[in-house]
């Protein structure tokens, strides 16, 4: 097969591996393309859909580690369980049809925090399946930018990718998200939550908190249209400041802050 397709679908799984959480969406979706623009690895997932029920298998697997008590989901160590449902859970989150960060609190609960959730996703479901696909295919993915962890690690090394990129670039592999476009990821990340906020500003009941926030999360969203990072902070501190005791919008505006604070990060 063509080398270059499939060192881009491993820098593709390696990036979401030691990516963050607010970056899932482009990352998954990145994984897909590299899927997509190689005919080998498409046939090759497309054979083992034949007949393949996602929904069946999904609750296979999470009856079975429910039964083992492990705290987090694990596949069966079978490359040909291992292919079709990585690849039909990765299509289900990108296409909206889970939520990812439902999914993430469902299935690994001994996570402390969403971070620690993530890690655990990343290292017990799309590491295998990067690794079932390098196998068939007969390439060593120690020679790439990660190397595999020992079994009982659960969670990622606190070293992250973007601090590497320079000394671990791999010339074979797609260019890393530039500085300015993860910034852009990160106010697209806040607009989204800024959305699904103003569906549940009716549960608001007084009206001038009501009121405010709603203008709040209008300017907020125009803040991240204009891609003003000073703005769109300071109207996050007034969002907190204003409607941080209101149960219905508590976890968006945290989830905003968290977004927010990757700015600096």
């Amino acid at each position: 097969m063509d080398n270059n397709e499939i060192n881009a679908f491993i820098v593709a799984c390696n990036e979401l591996i030691e990516g963050k959480f607010i970056l899932a969406d482009i990352k998954i979706a990145k994984i897909l393309r590299a899927i997509s623009s190689s005919n080998e690895i498409y046939n090759l997932i497309a054979e083992s859909m034949i007949n393949y029920d996602f929904n069946r298998e999904y609750e296979k697997i999470r009856q079975m580690n429910q039964e083992d008590h492990s705290g987090y989901m694990q596949l069966p160590r079978d490359n040909q369980v291992i292919i079709p449902f990585v690849f039909s859970l990765l299509v289900e989150i990108d296409c909206k049809h889970l939520d990812f960060s439902e999914f993430l609190s469902q299935n690994f609960p001994i996570s402390n925090n969403q971070k620690e959730e993530y890690d655990s996703f990343a290292r017990h479901i799309v590491l295998p399946f990067r690794n079932a696909i390098a196998e068939i295919f007969g390439v060593n993915v120690k020679l790439f930018a990660i190397e595999e962890e020992p079994e009982e690690v659960h969670i990622l090394d606190t070293v992250r990718l973007e601090n590497r990129e320079e000394a671990e670039q791999e010339p074979q592999g797609p260019a890393e998200l530039t500085e300015k476009e993860e910034t852009a990821l990160l106010f697209d990340s806040i607009a989204r939550v800024c959305g699904l906020m103003r569906e549940k500003l009716d549960y608001i009941r007084k009206d001038i908190v009501r009121s405010n926030v709603s203008l709040i999360v209008d300017a907020l969203i125009e803040a991240c249209y204009l891609r003003n990072k000073t703005i769109a902070v300071a109207l996050v501190m007034s969002l907190g400041e204003i409607g941080h005791r209101e149960k219905a919008i508590k976890d968006d505006i945290d989830e905003i802050s968290s977004i927010c604070y990757e700015f600096y990060a």
